[in-house]
């Protein structure tokens, strides 16, 4: 890894513009780890362009920079380099995949143990906290100063990976850094309002409905609950605003893995999973095509509810009566 981050940063110092992406849906981690390498690149001199397919959602919207970030740009502008932040394989980058399999090197940058180094310069550390750690060594190495709004959208990268500094990626090297951040000025009260603890009324209708399909398998070890597009209709609610949702089956005494399902489309359905202590739910949802943490994974899908279900209830099994090889 560190050929791979000297010539990171050796691209990053030398190049003069930027195209900045993370995943589909993006996270607190994605988005601030963007907001925050984009802004250090600009404040460099570099010309930088910060893109998602998607708007925001309402919470992320509200980091520093947020709009600076766009979901059109000229296709025939001249990058030095294209990076994806915090984005484990090529297809999550959706649209933005074809654009950047052409002649721009691709630079990765990530910290999920799943990454299949889809870059052509890959700076993948898998005990990084979060992303927005990786780009904080990026930032400090190549000497650029952090100002306040670099600094806040760090710390909201690294508090919302490491769940508030309380989940197993949590470390002295994490602390540290986000200790760091408050001395320019950050308020971790104030970035957790603006992106984990502002609720809509519409976020409590969807989150009643939801609690109320929570079932329990394997003998209370697995917890599922299930949101449907209805759900969403009838509370007014956004995609984002189901985030964390899964951490209420995780929270109950002998559950071991968490599941929740959202429904994204007619028969497509997105499947978060969480662990607590036993079960590498990143192995798990690799079955499944997807990726990404120990503890913290999940995959999309198509098909019948009831059979995709009791699908991942049979693998999940293997991982709980330890046969899986």
């Amino acid at each position: 890894m560190r050929v791979s981050f000297q010539r990171v940063i050796t691209l990053l110092t030398e190049g003069g513009s930027f195209l900045l992406t993370t995943h589909r849906d993006p996270d607190g981690d994605g988005v601030g780890s963007m907001l925050a390498l984009g802004g250090a690149l600009s404040k460099a001199g570099k010309d930088v362009v910060l893109f998602t397919e998607k708007r925001l959602s309402p919470s992320l919207s509200l980091l520093r920079g947020a709009k600076r970030i766009v979901q059109r740009f000229d296709p025939g502008k001249d990058f030095d380099a294209v990076v994806a932040l915090d984005c484990a394989e090529l297809a999550r980058l959706g649209k933005l995949a074809d654009y950047s399999g052409g002649a721009k090197p691709l630079i990765n940058i990530d910290h999920h143990e799943t990454n299949d180094l889809f870059g052509d310069l890959n700076l993948v550390d898998t005990n990084s906290s979060s992303t927005g750690e990786l780009v904080f060594k990026v930032i400090n190495t190549m000497g650029i100063p952090v100002d306040s709004e670099v600094a806040e959208n760090l710390f909201a990268a690294i508090q919302t990976d490491t769940g508030s500094f309380r989940y197993h990626n949590t470390t002295s090297t994490s602390l540290k850094i986000a200790a760091e951040m408050m001395e320019h000025g950050v308020n971790p009260w104030e970035v957790s309002r603006k992106i984990m603890d502002r609720y809509e009324p519409s976020r409590l209708r969807l989150l009643e409905m939801a609690l109320g399909t929570i079932e329990f398998h394997h003998e209370g070890k697995i917890g599922m609950m299930t949101l449907s597009s209805d759900m969403f209709k009838k509370a007014n609610a956004h995609q984002g605003d189901s985030e964390r949702f899964v951490d209420y089956p995780r929270f109950v005494s002998g559950v071991e893995i968490a599941v929740m399902i959202r429904e994204t489309g007619e028969n497509d359905y997105k499947f978060s999973l969480r662990s607590n202590n036993e079960v590498n739910v990143a192995q798990l949802a690799s079955l499944f095509g997807g990726g990404g943490h120990a503890r913290a994974a999940g995959f999309e899908c198509h098909g019948s509810i009831g059979v995709l279900k009791e699908d991942l209830l049979i693998k999940a099994g293997w991982f709980l009566n330890g046969t899986f090889n």
